[in-house]
């Protein structure tokens, strides 16, 4: 999962460990604010977010992945990978960028044990 070009991706703080990739269960604090800094959503406890599951915010999704614990990043989202948050605040217009602000507290549990070898197997039959 290569990030999308226009997704811009700054890192506050790297955080040590072992990046966050598909298949774990990134344990993060999170705010969402509009490019001219109002505040959409925010959680200052961690929040279990699944990696590769698709079922969130996409910015959020890939600006995690690459992440070790501790980390800091700030993703810049497009209006084009919005449409989530769009879906959840009809009140945003469809030019609407949006900045993330991520902390990766750590990992809970894989929700997908098995989504390494399944993500070996595919880009092993892509590569040949």
């Amino acid at each position: 999962m290569k990030p999308p070009r226009s997704l811009k991706i700054t890192d506050q703080t790297v955080g040590s460990g072992r990046p966050c990739v598909p298949g774990d269960v990134a344990l993060c604090r999170y705010a969402c604010t509009r490019r001219k800094g109002d505040i959409l959503f925010a959680s200052d406890t961690a929040h279990p977010f699944r990696i590769g599951a698709r079922d969130g915010c996409v910015g959020m999704e890939y600006g995690l992945m690459g992440m070790r614990i501790g980390g800091r990043r700030t993703v810049s989202v497009p209006p084009n990978l919005t449409y989530v948050e769009r879906k959840t605040y009809p009140e945003l217009p469809d030019d609407a960028m949006l900045v993330y602000d991520l902390a990766l507290d750590g990992f809970g549990d894989k929700w997908d044990p098995d989504m390494d070898r399944r993500l070996t197997d595919r880009a092993s039959h892509t590569d040949g």
